[in-house]
Parts: structure tokens; C-alpha cells; sequence
């Protein structure tokens, strides 16, 4: 059963959000859109993750995202205004996607329910983190400020398997001109401060995934780790399995890339994600 809050967490299905956290604090999902021509599904709600890679690896043209609609995201709000005076709504970079600012939009439209949007500056489970402090805070104008405070410390280090999907969504520009010639290198990114910076590329999957952790390790020390995989779940739980040997104290979960961050990591895509301490 979910904490009793006078507050709601909302957060978008870019979070990558475990299904027991969503059941444990009681956080509510607004799904963003993957688009294959003229069909439209909503993230984990008309098409699962499975479906989604199987469908990619056959598309001949990237499938495009598209954030909720400023609608979508007011029919949400004013159903929580019946059991909750006020929310925190957390949401994927504004650097990435319109999606905050179309919830700023739905909130505007909703009477008697006060809403916060948070624009994460991120991607994927460090947003699930941002959304689980939230809820263990007993009040708005708390989890607002414990939220806010960790915006900045949010990283996401990702390992992709190729760099066809980045290129095609054409989503990180310095880094093109870095790599954009070597695509036989397994790019090391990283997702820090509203940016997407390489940090390394190294020739093959096998000599990458220990240098992925050495630099996590360099990030030490963490508030919360987690390890996510586009449909390469042993790698993952390899990498979880080492972490927890060293560092025993830690929860560490394994979260899945859903289809909107999917389209642009392509399949068999590995991350750390940390919040720092």
C-alpha cells in the first residue's frame, strides 16, 4: 500500500520506473508516445519493451517520440486533485524533450491542486531515484527542496552497442564530431549538466564494460546507484553482481530502457546511473 501523502509524485515513463517503486510509493506514470509512420503507441502502455525492440530491429526508419500532451497531463492532475492538495511532478531534461514543459502547461489549467514540475535534467532511473526521495519526504515544499537539490548530482553513463540510433535521432552533435567517423568503437557517453558528453571509446563491448564501471568508480561517493540495459539483461546483472560485492551497503537495481530512450540508445545499450553523494 502507498505511504499516505497530502502530496503526489507524478513522474513520465522515461523515468524507467520499477514497477514495485511505482506500487510502493504510489508515483503516477504519464506515458510519452513512440510513433512508427503513422501509428502511435504509448510508452509501456500500448507496447512493451519487448515489442518495441523486436519492431526497431526491423524498421527500416527510425521511429519518432513525442511527448504528452499538455491535456494529457491535465486530465492526470485533476484526477489527483481528488485525493491530494498538492503534487511534485518530475520529468525528463527540457534539453531532451518538451515533455516539462508540457506538463507546466496541463498544471496551469488545473484548479485546486498546487503542482511543482521539476525538469530532472535527465534521463532514465535517476529520475526514478529524484521520484523515490520525494516520496519518503512528508511534505511538498520538502521533497521540492530534497528534489532540487539533487537535480544537479544526477548522471547517467552509457555504454551503446553502436552508434546508428544516436546518429539517425541526431541527438548529440559534439559528440559526432568526435566519433562520427569510428562507428566500429563502442562510445562511452555521459549525461551530465543538461549535456551529452563522450567520455570514451574503446574498440570492443568486452574492454568497455570494465572501463564504464572504473569511470563510475571515479564518481564515488554515490547517494543511490542502479544498472539499466536495453535487452542485454546478463550483461546487467553481471555488472550489479560485481557492484554489490563493492558496495555492500548499497541497493542496487536493475531498470530496463524503456521504447522513448530506446530509440535513441538502440538495443543491447548498458548504463550506470548514480545520483552523487
Amino acid at each position: 500500500m502507498p505511504l499516505k501523502r497530502r502530496f503526489a509524485v507524478v513522474t513520465d515513463s522515461t523515468a524507467d520506473l520499477p514497477d514495485e517503486w511505482r506500487d510502493r510509493y504510489g508515483i503516477e506514470v504519464v506515458p510519452l508516445k513512440v510513433l512508427f509512420g503513422a501509428e502511435t503507441f504509448r510508452d509501456r502502455v500500448d507496447m512493451t519493451d519487448v515489442e518495441f525492440f523486436r519492431r526497431l530491429a526491423s524498421a527500416t526508419k527510425l521511429p519518432t517520440t513525442s511527448a504528452p500532451s499538455p491535456g494529457e497531463f491535465a486530465e492526470v492532475y485533476q484526477r489527483l486533485a481528488k485525493d491530494y492538495e498538492s503534487c511534485i511532478s518530475i520529468h525528463i531534461g527540457a534539453q531532451l524533450s518538451a515533455t516539462a514543459e508540457a506538463a507546466r502547461v496541463g498544471a496551469q489549467s488545473v484548479d485546486g491542486l498546487t503542482v511543482n514540475v521539476i525538469d530532472s535534467e535527465t534521463v532514465t532511473m535517476p529520475m526514478a531515484f529524484l521520484c523515490r526521495t520525494a516520496a519518503e519526504c512528508e511534505s511538498l515544499e520538502e521533497a521540492t527542496a530534497a528534489v532540487t537539490e539533487r537535480v544537479p548530482k544526477c548522471r547517467v553513463l552509457a555504454l551503446l552497442d553502436t552508434l546508428r540510433y544516436i546518429e539517425m535521432g541526431g541527438r548529440v552533435s559534439r559528440a559526432q564530431a568526435m566519433i562520427g567517423t569510428m562507428l566500429d568503437l563502442k562510445p562511452l557517453l555521459l549525461v551530465a549538466d543538461r549535456e551529452i558528453k563522450p567520455v570514451d571509446r574503446v574498440r570492443t563491448r568486452a574492454r568497455a564494460i570494465p572501463r564504464m564501471v572504473e569511470h563510475f568508480r571515479g564518481d564515488l561517493p554515490v547517494e543511490h546507484v542502479a544498472v539499466v540495459h536495453a535487452q542485454a539483461p546478463d550483461e546487467a546483472a553481471q555488472i550489479a553482481a560485481g557492484l554489490r560485492k563493492e558496495l555492500p551497503d548499497y541497493e542496487i537495481t536493475i531498470g530496463e530502457i524503456g521504447c522513448v530512450l530506446g530509440t535513441h540508445t538502440g538495443p543491447k545499450a548498458l548504463g550506470l546511473v548514480y545520483v552523487k553523494k
